[in-house]
């Protein structure tokens, strides 16, 4: 029976024996408890984190311990089946005999203009960077409902139907990012395969490279490391740009799939892969960073957030996720705080890296400061990361005396208990 069809306890079992290891010798090599490896191999549930440490000691990849076995019911989620219907209106529609029988509103099909539809879309990307969830939430359904309504009226008009599509497209990029963020996973890839679809039928590269990026980080976030890394790989070498004539957009573009790439390997325990993507990214860096500043076309994070900084903080996640605490700090002293208004995905991420760095090596009060100072800013960004979370409750049990005020309010924020 292959490894994928078996459960990730039988796997685990087989691999440590093969290994030659005991449970309790495992669990020396992890920094694990017993108690955690025994509870995996006897079916309980362990984050990928947590897969990733057990795969790295036993010398395989991460992706060697996954398997395919019935999931658990998940009760929480029937608040989310109802707060997403209107989601799954717009972009999973019924199908039939006679295609998709998807309903028309009436307000959105009267009156749609490309231009209103740009505007309404930069609004929502403000307010997703400016971690306004409830607001991206009430109004993408319908922005992706017009969409489909203007490409469908467009159709016809060769001009008119190819902007509509790369507006569809980038609508689309916009809720599979929400989506992902929330961990709506299902949803934000099948916005995300049809925002690559509109962006080659539009003839947009560029938009199928975000589109792209996005799905590796979607990937990511569910554990398919090998279709992430490969996904990467493949559209990087697809879009490498002639570095004499590539634009800022081209070199963000590539570079950002080498990044993907990067974390996908890492994560995977396929560490000299990783570090070859970073080399790159690194040239790409740095050829985009000589060039003259200006604005970035439309409206995507990707091309305006990459540069040698965010490959830094990128090399400090690899380091991070490597178990080089003491790497990652060297390195985030290089690392530049953005000038840009608003939050910075890429420097909220990189933040929890440093402060896990700090709770590696002991220094508590400085990973407690880092995570208050995230709660104080981007709180409504912080509760949905789950990492973020655990460090919390990893720094509540490491107290040996009474916890501290600023450590009570986060372990409060994130419902951890502690005395």
């Amino acid at each position: 029976m292959d490894a994928g069809d078996r459960p990730i306890s039988g796997n685990l079992r087989d691999l440590r024996r093969t290994a030659g290891l005991s449970q309790e010798e495992l669990a020396g090599r992890t920094g694990l408890s017993v108690s955690t490896v025994r509870k995996v191999e006897q079916g309980g549930s362990a984050r990928v984190e947590t897969l990733h440490v057990l795969a790295r000691a036993l010398g395989v990849e991460t992706s060697a311990l996954f398997g395919s076995q019935a999931p658990k019911p998940a009760d929480a989620e029937e608040e989310n089946k109802l707060n997403l219907v209107a989601f799954r209106h717009a972009l999973t529609p019924a199908v039939g005999f006679g295609g998709s029988t998807r309903r028309v509103d009436g307000l959105v099909a009267a009156g749609i203009e490309r231009e209103s539809l740009g505007r309404d879309l930069r609004a929502a990307v403000t307010r997703y960077h400016a971690d306004d969830f409830e607001g991206v939430a009430r109004g993408l359904p319908r922005m992706v409902a017009a969409t489909n309504e203007l490409v469908r009226q467009s159709a016809g008009d060769e001009v008119a139907s190819l902007a509509a599509q790369r507006l569809r497209s980038d609508v689309l990029q916009l809720a599979g990012w929400f989506l992902t963020q929330v961990r709506q996973y299902d949803l934000a890839y099948v916005a995300l395969r049809d925002a690559v679809a509109d962006g080659e039928s539009s003839d947009d590269r560029l938009s199928v490279a975000a589109s792209v990026i996005s799905q590796c980080w979607l990937f990511i976030r569910q554990g398919r490391f090998s279709d992430a890394e490969l996904l990467a790989g493949d559209a990087a070498t697809q879009i490498e740009p002639r570095m004499s004539e590539a634009s800022k957009e081209e070199l963000a573009a590539w570079g950002w799939l080498l990044l993907r790439g990067s974390a996908a390997a890492i994560r995977n325990n396929r560490s000299d892969e990783s570090r070859e993507f970073l080399r790159l990214a690194e040239v790409a860096a740095v050829r985009h960073d000589g060039q003259p500043r200006r604005m970035a076309a439309g409206y995507h994070q990707y091309w305006s957030t990459f540069d040698v900084s965010t490959v830094r903080m990128k090399i400090a996640e690899a380091l991070m996720i490597d178990g080089d605490a003491s790497g990652v700090l060297r390195v985030a002293e290089g690392v530049q705080a953005p000038r840009r208004a608003g939050r910075s995905d890429n420097y909220s991420r990189h933040l929890l890296d440093v402060a896990g760095a700090h709770a590696a090596l002991r220094n508590y009060q400085d990973a407690i400061d880092i995570l208050s100072s995230l709660r104080s800013t981007t709180p409504d960004w912080l509760r949905h990361q789950r990492r973020a979370g655990d460090l919390v409750g990893g720094l509540v049990t490491s107290r040996k005396r009474r916890v501290g005020q600023d450590l009570r309010e986060l372990a409060g924020f994130f419902g951890s208990t502690g005395s």
